[in-house]
């Protein structure tokens, strides 16, 4: 089903326009001369945001990994080890790679004795020239770097060499396959000649840079072979299949893919990284459908708008696109590690239900923010939020591509997610501080408890357990671990209006205790609120009287019994999110009072 779908999205959007060419990097044009002199070397790199000079991305003859210590080359494009005979030692100093220049010279040659093409030819001769020559570093421009990548063209031709018709049809003709098919292909039921080796895919999180394959055929012992198969045939893809599936991969992976349909454009990204080693890929069976986009936007970055539209489809149960119930929506989710690539989840549904869930994600994660501007609630930001200095490599292995299913699957997310909310809250603070200012962090501490409502909002639906959260300060809410949530952060308020330049406030050292076993906390803090509250009122009586009574407001809705002994991770979370609410009230508060003050003035 993966394969397949894959395979449909590489034809609706042309990757297989062309089997024989695929796109590649390349750095360099090498110019020649009808006779083979040479010209020149072109640079085609264009310099990115940072003013860097990157690769062009080109259509050049259909590659395939290699490996060892003689690799053989590929057809009309490689590095310089190939294409000049020149490497580099490990302190930069120019060596011979003769067997290398060799090999490339040798398959140029056959091609241009086999069809006479006057730009195979003109190759021929550059290598000839360049396989005699002891100064072959020469012919390199004066920037060249070993990781330039080189193509060919000829003096008085618009493309380049691997382009011209006569070079194209001999190409083909060698990759023509002339074995009788032996298997079924599983991806598209005809028969076929199974393939020995699939593509690699590049850009996998934590997987190596030249790629590792999905689907790996050769096995290093007769153990892993089956019922008499081996190789290619234990599970049967087709070449066409197989090339087709590994090029919709790595056009998903990719940052900027090039649009076979539209030259010079570039395919809109289809995939987030959301951890260190993980990534989502994700396509509609129709690539022009809009919610590829606002898919995106809602994983990577959830503008306001994007937010607002994905919340009103299951508020109202408006259609936000067209054909959006019939058009089917895919979601992959990769890692990397150890050299190979692992599937951690494959989902398919309707767009009109990925809307849905979409929109019950956001609701879940809507929470008041005191400022104008709040952050954006991008899944990789979320997750940051609830690690150790907000470090995408901290975030634990299999959590991210936890969070996503349950995103997609409308199911509950995983306790470890909240697990690590409430930790980095008892090292933090729910109101933590800049690392380099000292301030309080509001958006970092804003995402953090968005996402342990999200957490306590999908466990309530099924069976409920505490009552639906609110996006800001639900004054009728009484349960017992939300209103002492609420009751601290009073409490530090107090304090802090007291006290204003303590060095340890009581969330410093006491908010671990009175968030887990509440009776071992909370009797000494309200007993310490009396000398606060004592000391308030002789200072600043106006302040004593408000916090007084916000005291007395959320005490009036707490059962006349004892404060509970233990709260479990659940409640945790709900203490978490009273005391949130609660600072943020009071903040917003003394905010529009000084504002007030200051009119007044």
């Amino acid at each position: 089903m993966i394969l397949t779908a894959l395979k449909e999205l590489a034809e609706a959007e042309g990757l297989l326009a062309d089997p024989d060419y695929e796109p590649k990097s390349v750095s360099r044009v090498v110019e020649l001369a009808p006779d083979g002199r040479l010209l020149g070397v072109t640079d085609v790199r264009i310099p990115d945001a940072k003013g860097k000079a990157r690769p062009v991305t080109l259509s050049v003859p259909k590659t395939f990994k290699r490996a060892g210590i003689a690799p053989p080359p590929y057809f009309l494009y490689d590095n310089a080890k190939f294409a000049f005979g020149v490497d580099t030692d490990s302190s930069g100093v120019f060596i011979r790679s003769d067997d290398r220049l060799a090999a490339f010279r040798s398959l140029v040659d056959k091609a241009a004795n086999e069809t006479q093409d006057p730009g195979l030819r003109a190759m021929a001769g550059f290598l000839k020239q360049q396989q005699a020559r002891t100064d072959r570093e020469v012919a390199l421009p004066d920037d060249f770097e070993p990781t330039d990548w080189f193509v060919f063209r000829m003096h008085g031709d618009d493309g380049f060499v691997h382009n011209r018709p006569e070079v194209k049809a001999w190409w083909e003709k060698q990759r023509a396959q002339t074995e009788e098919p032996d298997a079924f292909c599983l991806v598209t039921g005809s028969a076929c000649v199974a393939a020995e080796t699939h593509d690699p895919v590049k850009n996998i999180p934590n997987a190596p840079g030249q790629g590792v394959a999905l689907v790996v055929c050769k096995s290093p012992t007769d153990a892993f072979d089956s019922y008499g198969l081996r190789g290619g045939k234990k599970a049967p893809v087709s070449r066409e299949a197989a090339e087709a599936y590994t090029r919709a991969l790595n056009r998903l992976l990719s940052p900027g893919y090039p649009d076979p349909k539209h030259s010079g454009q570039m395919l809109p990204p289809r995939s987030v990284r959301i951890s260190a080693d993980t990534a989502v890929l994700f396509w509609t069976a129709n690539p022009a459908h809009p919610f590829g986009d606002d898919f995106l936007s809602s994983l990577s970055d959830p503008t306001p708008e994007v937010v607002g539209r994905m919340l009103s489809a299951p508020r109202t149960g408006e259609r936000l696109y067209r054909d959006d119930e019939i058009t089917r929506f895919h979601a992959l989710t990769l890692s990397g590690g150890q050299g190979r690539a692992t599937v951690r989840d494959w989902y398919t549904t309707s767009v009109e239900e990925m809307v849905q869930r979409v929109g019950k994600w956001f609701a879940d994660l809507e929470l008041a923010f005191p400022f104008e501007s709040p952050p954006h609630p991008a899944i990789g930001a979320l997750l940051r939020s609830v690690v150790l200095e907000g470090k995408q490599d901290n975030i634990a292995p299999n959590l991210a591509a936890q969070v996503f299913q349950a995103v997609i699957r409308d199911t509950p997310l995983p306790l470890t997610l909240l697990h690590a909310a409430l930790r980095r809250c008892k090292a933090e603070g729910v109101v933590g501080k800049d690392r380099r200012t000292g301030k309080p962090d509001w958006r970092r501490s804003h995402l953090r408890m968005q996402v342990v409502k999200a957490v306590l909002q999908r466990w309530n639906r099924a069976p409920t357990r505490f009552s639906e959260i609110r996006p800001m300060l639900d004054e009728t809410n009484a349960q017992p671990a939300y209103l002492l949530g609420r009751l601290f952060a009073v409490l530090e308020g107090l304090q802090a209006a007291a006290q204003p330049n303590i060095n340890a406030t009581i969330g410093d050292r006491y908010y671990g205790a009175a968030s887990t076993a509440p009776v071992t906390a909370f009797p000494r803090l309200i007993g310490l609120s009396r000398h606060h509250l004592g000391k308030l009122r002789r200072d600043k009586p106006g302040a004593a009287v408000n916090l007084d009574r916000a005291m007395s407001a959320v005490l009036g809705h707490f059962p006349a019994q004892r404060f509970p002994s233990v709260f479990s991770m659940e409640e945790q979370g709900l203490f978490a999110i009273g005391y949130y609410h609660q600072r943020q009230a009071l903040y917003t508060k003394h905010t529009k009072n000084e504002e007030a003050s200051e009119t007044t003035i």
